[in-house]
């Protein structure tokens, strides 16, 4: 160090020293000047970042004394930063956030919000946003954060990948990705759900015309057995490209709906008067030995059933015959010829029905697809019906199973539509198969209130028309359900056992139309029938439940049960009887979890329920979609216009027709 620069370091301590007595400010200056001539204290000022206190005003002039007292700065440098110190604010705690001017904010003590004549200092109102709101974009308002757009823009740039010349595999495009293809533009997603169309074989129907038309089911035997018909379904579904197991074919597959259609499309017009919860059903009890049963008349004939099938085997299969030149009825209790007459002359009756719509009542709990029953109250009397070529007309096949037919299946014949076909058209022909030829038929007391000679032989079977007094519930709320109520129910009956005179039959067929390698009627029916029928109960559990119903309320002793099976698993038109089961009703209603209290309880409890309410015309609608029962008030002309129009078409058919096929005008009276 110079003799000149020492000379001054002294002045400096000597000053320091004066205004400082203890002498800290004499180390302080020390430990400055050690640091400077070993040019570290630059280095930790400017390239080691702030230190807690930070580069401020004090060290910056704590600095500057001690360069000064070197010799490296004058005495104007340190005067001067003086003055910058003191005119200077003090610098902001370290971390906290810019000060910033608080807007005044307006006080709304009466309401919620912004006084409406507040005056705002900010550049943007809230009243001026919400004049301006539609000039902005729906999709952004009262979003807090669009998480979709960076997750689209992250696909797309990785779509981008490095490639050569900057192209990568991938050729994600942001805009593409957020902007529909040109292909979609112009298309609006519709309601391609099929409307339930109006039902063929309805007649006229009347007291002289015994049902004529009404429930005539041959059209099963010509649209299954005989020429194929149009698919249910249209093919105007997207159908994803690939083969059979394609990947982005069976992703479309799995978007397809299932054959959860409603049977009625409901209106606006309809008032909905309860939602009844079908496992409450389940939970109804009554005393069914307090039931009485009373025959009114029989009708019809009725034949024996031939042992022989009960010696069928798997290896011993019978093919089974197509009955096409009988007819086979399922009319409905309005259109019955003797049901309103039974109505009007009993007074104590207050309700007809057939056993079809009673044991879809009791078996409501068990079904998966919708279906409907229409009730008429007229006068304080219940007639419960239901729609000619509507949903009870047919039986479902696998309804209940894990995995049910889908009504997308590329294959028609195993849709389920097409399938409830099919297990009708076997029913059909499989009670007519197992009578016994040599047997002279019985003949009832009435004949067969549907048999025309013109059109016809019917099918071999009786009616059996019974009257159940339902007994009342003492502590109900009016004395229609505390007073007994009596129905007039017409039940079928199938055949009769051989040997016996008071023991009758009821006989169904089971069908398979699609055997797994794991579960084949043909390899397994012998050896474990046990499980077949557990199988059946478990795929099949609204159909059984809806036949061992029928047989309870027809008093039929014995169920016969067949196994059918097709002959050959693409080939619907034709069928073989692998065997029989026979099982006691009583025994097989235990059996599957159905009682007669609470069969009798669930058919009390409706028939009270609509008697609670005014004349008219209800609709019960299962729920496709829930285990739910909805009915609607629907008004009276409902379901009429089918009628007028299939009425129309058969007075066109009885017009006489000239040669060259025009119709011939009547001539005046």
């Amino acid at each position: 160090m110079a003799p000149k620069e020492a000379r001054a370091t002294t002045k400096s301590l000597r000053r320091h020293k004066e205004e400082d007595p203890w002498g800290q400010a004499d180390v302080a200056l020390e430990r400055t000047l050690i640091k400077v001539r070993r040019g570290e204290r630059f280095v930790s000022l400017f390239n080691s970042g702030p230190s807690p206190k930070g580069v401020g005003d004090a060290g910056a002039l704590q600095l500057a004394q001690a360069e000064a007292a070197a010799g490296l700065f004058g005495k104007d440098a340190i005067s001067q930063m003086q003055r910058v110190k003191h005119s200077r604010a003090p610098p902001p705690a370290p971390g906290n956030m810019a000060d910033f001017a608080m807007p005044e904010v307006s006080v709304f003590v009466e309401g919620w919000g912004p006084p409406p004549n507040g005056k705002l200092d900010t550049p943007l109102g809230i009243c001026d946003f919400v004049d301006h709101l539609d000039k902005f974009p729906v999709t952004r308002i009262g979003r807090i954060c669009d998480f979709t757009a960076s997750g689209q823009r992250f696909q797309a740039e990785r779509g981008k990948g490095k490639g050569k010349d900057g192209k990568g595999k991938g050729k994600g495009n942001f805009q593409q990705v957020l902007q529909p293809g040109k292909d979609e533009e112009g298309f609006v997603t519709v309601d391609n759900r099929a409307i339930p169309g109006k039902s063929a074989g309805r007649g006229k129907s009347g007291g002289k015309s015994k049902g004529k038309g009404k429930g005539l089911q041959v059209n099963y035997q010509e649209g299954i057995l005989g020429q194929k018909q149009k698919p249910f379904f249209q093919a105007n579904q997207p159908q994803g490209k690939g083969g059979k197991g394609g990947k982005k074919g069976g992703a479309m597959r799995r978007g397809q709906p299932s054959y959860k259609e409603w049977s009625v499309q409901t209106r606006p017009e309809w008032t909905l008067m309860r939602e009844l919860m079908l496992t409450s059903l389940s939970k109804l009890q009554i005393d069914s030995k307090a039931v009485k049963h009373e025959d009114v008349m029989w009708c019809g004939k009725l034949h024996t059933y031939s042992k022989s099938f009960d010696r069928l085997t798997t290896k011993a299969e019978k093919p089974m015959r197509r009955f096409e030149d009988l007819n086979f009825f399922n009319v409905t209790a309005s259109d019955d010829p003797l049901l309103p007459e039974l109505l009007q002359a009993d007074p104590e009756v207050s309700v007809i029905a057939t056993d079809h719509v009673l044991a879809c009542l009791v078996a409501a709990t068990r079904s998966v697809y919708s279906w409907d029953i229409i009730v008429s109250k007229v006068s304080n009397k219940l007639i419960f019906d239901k729609r000619d070529g509507g949903a009870l007309d047919f039986l479902s096949v696998n309804e209940t199973a894990q995995d049910p037919p889908n009504a997308d299946d590329k294959d028609s014949m195993n849709g389920p539509l097409k399938l409830g076909q099919e297990a009708s058209c076997i029913n059909q022909n499989f009670s007519q198969m197992v009578l016994d030829p040599e047997e002279e038929a019985v003949d009832m007391e009435h004949p067969n209130p549907f048999e025309d000679e013109d059109e016809g032989s019917v099918a071999s079977g009786a009616y059996r028309y019974r009257k159940i007094t339902l007994p009342g519930n003492s502590k109900g709320a009016t004395d229609f359900e505390q007073n007994p109520v009596s129905l007039i129910v017409r039940t079928e009956v199938n055949c009769k056992m051989p040997g016996a005179t008071d023991s009758y039959m009821s006989v169904k067929a089971l069908n398979e139309y699609d055997p797994k390698p794991n579960y084949n009627w043909r390899l397994h029916l012998e050896s474990q029938r046990g499980a077949c029928l557990a199988t059946e109960l478990k795929n099949n559990a609204f159909k059984l439940g809806r036949w061992t119903a029928q047989a309870l309320l027809a008093g039929c002793d014995t169920m016969k049960v067949g196994y059918v099976s097709r002959q050959h698993p693409k080939d619907p038109w034709s069928h073989a009887v692998l065997g029989t089961q026979t099982y006691a009703t009583d025994g097989f209603a235990e059996q599957i979890g159905l009682t007669r209290n609470n069969m009798y309880a669930v058919i009390r409890n409706v028939v009270d329920l609509v008697m609670s309410w005014e004349d008219g015309k209800y609709l019960l609608l299962k729920d496709p979609t829930k285990s739910m029962l909805r009915i609607h008030e629907i008004p009276w002309d409902t379901f009429a216009e089918e009628d007028d129009d299939e009425d129309d078409g058969e007075a066109e058919d009885d017009q006489e027709l000239d040669e060259d096929g025009n119709a011939v005008p009547q001539r005046p009276a």
